[in-house]
């Protein structure tokens, strides 16, 4: 006798569909979370050269000028207020600048210049009531020594959370913000990668919304000349290149690279090669910190990327900087900046 079997019904059909797009969706998220906290990733050990620890608080963020050869660290203590310092080419001691408002936590930090040459230093000042400003500053130089002069402070709601800033000169600067609407839904776009951030562009005016939809921007950096911006995708562990249109700001997505960390900063080398520094996983699941130089095609997309300093000699890095034949590592929570040799 011949079975016949019955089809499922339209219902059934349906529900089982939804399952198994749930069951994706799920599977999906799932593991972007689980690389993007770094339990799919794996550490090793790497030394650019000979290194030398010095004492500092917090020093979470740098920048080189490379005009008067002075780097500029931004110290931000968990408790207490924080500062700028600076350590010129040959000395061995980072000197303490004045000139910051007594409320006073400096995040990210960037050099520019304006349109005579003369530098200026970008920050984002995180006040203790929770409110961020971006300052700006400018940075003479008397004696050999830098100098710092307060310029202009600068508040919007899209710049709430601003993470990472890139000075343009002028006043001009692209500042990296997650999203603003609430607490929980600048949590959710960290954690389950809703890709709801931003990436800000102030004209000396106002406020742009220059790029919507990144996944937990953490960094931004420009090309010396200003032609390409690089945009720092913590949680897709990659950097974003942009075209970027000198006059208006507007910028055009070109391609990204991707990374073997989490990126927190960038910055950009004399040479064109882009550092970035980061860690292999959460600082709640520990791991070490990482930093890797990406080398860019004469079109300015990033090509390829090379480990230089892996490893726990530094607590969460947090940023690094080539300064002529050195190179710098900072970290927000640790009490030391790594001053190492490289080439």
């Amino acid at each position: 006798m011949k079975s016949i079997l019955k089809r499922p019904d339209r219902f059934t059909r349906i529900v089982v569909l939804v399952w198994v797009i749930a069951g994706v969706v799920v599977l999906t998220t799932g593991f972007r979370a689980l690389t993007a906290m770094g339990l799919l990733s794996f550490g090793g050990s790497a030394s650019p050269g000979l290194c030398r620890a010095i004492t500092l608080p917090a020093p979470g963020d740098l920048a080189y000028e490379a005009k008067n050869k002075t780097l500029f660290i931004a110290s931000n203590p968990a408790n207490g207020k924080g500062a700028i310092y600076a350590l010129a080419n040959g000395q061995s001691k980072p000197v303490k600048l004045a000139g910051t408002p007594a409320d006073f936590h400096p995040g990210a930090i960037s050099i520019g210049y304006d349109a005579g040459g003369e530098p200026n230093l970008a920050v984002i000042d995180h006040k203790a009531s929770g409110a961020v400003a971006t300052g700006l500053y400018g940075v003479d130089y008397d004696g050999g020594s830098a100098r710092l002069s307060y310029q202009s402070t600068t508040q919007g709601g899209l710049a709430k959370r601003g993470q990472g800033i890139v000075a343009m000169g002028n006043g001009r600067f692209y500042l990296s913000a997650n999203p603003v609407s609430s607490d929980l839904m600048a949590w959710a776009d960290r954690w389950f990668l809703l890709g709801r951030a931003h990436l800000l562009f102030f004209n000396g005016t106002m406020f742009m919304d220059a790029v919507a939809g990144i996944s937990d921007p953490s960094g931004v950096a420009a090309s010396a000349d200003g032609q390409y911006l690089y945009v720092l995708s913590r949680n897709e562990r990659r950097v974003i290149a942009f075209r970027r249109e000198i006059f208006t700001g507007t910028l055009t997505e070109m391609d990204s690279l991707s990374l073997p960390m989490r990126p927190e900063r960038i910055s950009v080398a004399a040479n064109n090669v882009l550092w970035v520094a980061g860690v292999d996983r959460i600082p709640a699941l520990g791991g070490g910190s990482r930093v890797v130089r990406a080398f860019l095609g004469a079109d300015g997309v990033p090509q390829s990327q090379e480990t230089v300093y892996a490893g726990d000699a530094v607590v969460g890095a947090t940023a690094a900087v080539k300064a002529e034949n050195r190179l710098f590592i900072g970290s927000a929570s640790g009490n030391t900046l790594r001053d190492c040799e490289v080439k």
